[in-house]
């Protein structure tokens, strides 16, 4: 059941991905837009990716829990405050890490260029770095105590099967988009991944109410 329904998800998003990247190349219309964007984000930077990135995992998902009456209400304020922080950081670190990627492997989007960069984003810096800062982040949110409370749940189950299920379930999820999401202008990557989350945690908002904590954690993706 978790494997379907990830898979699931990520049939979905690479076809949405498609979709967005056939819409830049071959539809003019729709090209016009998409360069609209990226001269926004050119314009405002990290500031985009930052206010983008609170949108989509912070603002979205607690809009549709609090549209379906599961928004928890225990310490809303604090975890929102704590959640709205992390994502703002972490939507900067995923946009710098597409500059970083530009600068080592440059621009072309060859089939070279584009497998060294989903290698480096995927079997590096994802289980590396964002799937643990994640993981911890919200294991922290979740406990809400100090940090005697928190640190005993960093224990062997977390980091021997929790940790292990989120970065295959991530895999299987991201590999296809990230690879379709690098063909693009580096101006247009960030922003695309970030619509590309909106949708990702809209999909996984509506299967965790009928199945609770099967679906893969959103990443904020590119990294």
């Amino acid at each position: 059941m978790v494997l379907r329904q990830n898979r699931l998800v990520g049939l979905i998003l690479n076809g949405l991905v498609v979709g967005l990247v056939v819409s830049y190349y071959l539809i003019p219309a729709t090209r016009g837009i998409w360069e609209g964007i990226g001269a926004l984000h050119l314009r405002w930077s990290y500031g985009f990716s930052l206010i983008s990135t609170v949108f989509a995992a912070v603002l979205l998902p607690m809009s549709i829990q609090w549209i379906a009456g599961v928004l928890p209400k225990e310490r809303l304020v604090q975890r929102m405050g704590f959640l709205t922080v992390f994502w703002a950081i972490q939507g900067m670190e995923v946009d710098f890490f597409y500059h970083f990627q530009s600068e080592v492997f440059g621009d072309e989007h060859d089939a070279w260029t584009l497998l060294k960069k989903v290698v480096l984003d995927q079997f590096v810096a994802t289980p590396l770095w964002f799937v643990p800062n994640y993981l911890i982040a919200f294991r922290w949110a979740e406990v809400g105590g100090g940090w005697s409370e928190f640190w005993p749940t960093l224990d062997r189950e977390f980091w021997r099967k929790i940790y292990p299920s989120v970065v295959v379930t991530n895999w299987l999820i991201w590999i296809p988009t990230v690879a379709l999401v690098y063909s693009l202008p580096p101006v247009l990557q960030f922003p695309v991944s970030s619509l590309v989350m909106c949708f990702y945690i809209l999909i996984v908002s509506v299967l965790a109410r009928s199945h609770r904590g099967k679906v893969a954690v959103p990443r904020s993706s590119g990294g």
